[in-house]
Parts: C-alpha cells; structure tokens; sequence
C-alpha cells in the first residue's frame, strides 16, 4: 500500500516518539524490566511472523497544535499468515484534505487497491502465485542487533525512570514518563533538528517550527499478556517550539497500537459485485516485462541522415527500418538507405538488407532485445542487435556494417 509523503513523514515521527517513550520502561531497580520489555517486542514480532495463524493490528495516531486536532490516522490491517492474505483499511483526516480513505487486499493471486477519491477499485491479477513481505521478522534482519545495540546506548540511564508491574495472571504493565529535564541534551538537539526538517512550512498540516524546539514530555504505556507478546501500546510525546513570527506552538503526537484477533481473524476479499473495476494482468515476480501487443510495432520506422556541409547541418536523405511481422520469438524485417538527388554516400552505395531477428529470451535485463545474423547485398556479413522501446514507440537498431555517424534510433513514420 502506497502511503503520501506528508502522511509517511508524520507516521515515521509519530512512531519515532513512539519507540523513544516505550524502549525506555524499565524496572526501577534494575536492568531487567528493560530487558524483559525488549524480550516481549522480540517475542511478538516471532509469534506474528511464524506462530499466529491470523491476527490484526490497528494503528492510530493523532497530531495536535495547542490542543487542536491537524491530523488523524486509523489503520487497520487483518492478516491470514497461513493463506497469505490482507487487507488493510485506513482513514485519515487533515485540516488541509479533508476525511480520506483507503483499502488494499492481497493474496497471492490478486492485488486490489480504491480510495475514496475515486470509486474504481483497481484489480491486478497473477498468473503465478507472488511473494508477500508483510510477515518478517525485522529483528531476524542483517543489521537488527547492531540496531539494537545503538538503542541501548542512546538510552543509557532512562531505563531506570519507568515502572515494570508484574500481575497475579503473568502479565506485565509498563508505564513510564520523561520530563524535560530527564531527556539527554543530545537527543533534545537530534529532535529539534529532525523537527525543523520535517515542520517546515512545506506541509499544509503542520505548523511550521523555526526555533526554540525541545521535547517537554513523553509518556508510554504497554500491556504485555500471560503469553508474552504486547497486546497494546499507547504513547504521547509534546514539543514546544516557535514559528518564525514568535508564535508558540505546542505539538502533540498520540500513538495507540493494539495487537487482537489471534488465530480468528477473518480476511475478507471484497465484493466486487456492481462496482466499477478496473482489471490488469500483473508481472510475477522474477519475470522479465513482456511486451503487450506485438503487432504495434508492425510498420515503417526512420530517422534523417545529416551531414556538414558549408558550416551547416543538412539532410542527405533518411535511415529505414521496415518490421514486417512480429510475435513472443522473433522478428522479421529490412533496413535501407533513401538518399536525395545528388547526396549519394560516401561509399557510393546504400545498404539494404533483410534480417530475421530473435528476442532475448534469456537475457533477464533485456527481455526487448533481439539479435540478428544476416548477410548485406555484396555478401558481407552484418551483426546486429535490437531494442524495442514500448513507451515511446521506438526502435533502437545497430549492426557491425554502419557508414559514418549513424544514428542508432528509430521513431514510426506516423503521417
């Protein structure tokens, strides 16, 4: 699913202060409630990516100016790890756009995508089943431990600032908060950097901060159950910063992330039945692009040939390159020279030459190359290869015979 920018920018914040509030619960005393919450994060992402059957998370987040809602966010994601489905919902409202909303289904054989701000849904159909992403473990990544490690450090002494509730069922609560005067001078400065980037007046949802930034609060919460994995995660951070006018600005970021459904939660794929539906074959995954419609490029194809003369460029005369049929192997086609009255080459004789030309078909990077082996007028051996250029209509065409500057790109004779 494709996220805006202006929607990416404040989801990666709001999650950043999210992370920051919730990593530093700790137990009081010791080291280990800080290490007990690292253990059920490690847990939950191992259950969700090789253990539960099906689940849903549902994500929301709100940002505030002095109180007042800017933007808010719900996402709502239901995935069926054994089928290897989801679908994911989400509505968003903004000051600036209004209430937008947005559904994506998957499953190995169809990609679906609508929103609200046009009624088609958008089907794409494989004929193979595909790879999905949404299951990985991020903490069994390359670089996940060394990540790990730089958290632990940039944490350091917050791990002790956080309460760890151990309750009678086995369950864990952790609660924590960070005033201004506990958070590190270094991160207060990394924040405001990062907010100068990001509130910069260029998004119409955001107030645009220029100085005086700082983080004055964050506050976390998280229930983890009997079973060890996080069932809710609720975080606030609040900056203070000033406009360019001296106007103060209070910013709040709410974050509520809830983990549910284990094992029962159903994806459905939508019901399509009288809606407005747009379908296309989609590529699978490792296959090279192939061409959807061969018989366009039946037809005449030139470029001029030009030359100096008299400290001007001008036109001796034109490169042709007729394709006379075409299909999934091979291509079948001539190449000749038209020259003006009095503008013969320099060679005295223009090339012409038939070629019988076949695709690629195991070169992965070139799926639209072809090749040839013919032989020109007086006998001599051409080599050649060829490009097809389906967007633009083109023919790149080259071979081992050309005479002075050659000009390798063709364009359909169309008038």
């Amino acid at each position: 699913m494709k996220v805006k920018k202006k929607t990416a920018m404040l989801i990666s914040f709001a999650l950043g202060s999210l992370i920051f509030a919730t990593t530093a619960m700790a137990d009081i005393t010791s080291k280990s409630g800080y290490e007990q919450f690292k253990d059920s994060i490690k847990t939950t992402a191992e259950k969700c990516s090789s253990t539960f059957d099906s689940y849903t998370t549902d994500i929301s987040y709100v940002l505030k100016d002095n109180g007042n809602n800017l933007v808010s966010d719900n996402t709502i994601q239901k995935l069926n790890r054994a089928n290897k489905s989801h679908e994911t919902t989400s509505i968003r409202e903004s000051l600036s756009g209004g209430k937008f909303t947005q559904l994506f289904y998957f499953d190995p054989m169809t990609r679906i995508n609508q929103n609200s701000g046009d009624p088609t849904y958008y089907v794409t159909e494989f004929s193979e089943p595909q790879q999905d992403y949404s299951y990985k473990n991020p903490f069994k990544e390359e670089r996940a431990a060394d990540a790990e490690k730089i958290a632990d450090a940039i944490i350091g002494s917050l791990k002790d600032q956080v309460i760890l509730s151990n309750n009678a069922d086995g369950s864990k609560d952790f609660k924590g908060s960070l005033n201004e005067v506990q958070i590190p001078t270094l991160i207060n400065a990394l924040v405001s950097f990062q907010l100068k980037q990001n509130f910069n007046g260029n998004n119409p949802d955001t107030p645009s901060l220029a100085k005086d930034i700082f983080v004055k609060e964050i506050t976390g919460s998280a229930h983890v159950n009997p079973e060890g994995y996080l069932e809710n995660i609720l975080g606030t951070a609040t900056i203070e910063g000033k406009d360019s006018q001296g106007k103060e600005h209070e910013i709040t970021i709410e974050v509520l992330a809830k983990l549910s459904g284990i094992n029962t939660t159903a994806v459905n794929k939508p019901d399509l039945t009288g809606q407005k539906v747009n379908k296309q074959v989609g590529k699978n995954q490792g296959e090279p692009q192939k061409i959807s419609n061969y018989n366009k490029f039946v037809g005449k194809y030139s470029n001029p040939i030009i030359a100096e003369k008299d400290g001007k460029y001008v036109k001796l005369g034109k490169r042709v390159l007729e394709i006379q049929q075409i299909d999934e192997t091979h291509l079948l086609g001539k190449y000749y020279e038209e020259y003006k009255a009095g503008n013969d080459p320099s060679s005295g004789k223009s090339q012409s030459f038939s070629f019988d030309a076949a695709f690629n078909s195991g070169d992965k990077n070139d799926p639209r190359g072809l090749h040839f082996e013919t032989t020109g007028e007086s006998g001599e051996k051409i080599i050649g290869n060829m490009h097809l250029e389906e967007n633009f209509g083109k023919i790149y065409f080259g071979f081992n015979q050309t005479q002075g500057a050659y000009d390798s790109s063709f364009s359909p004779d169309l008038d």
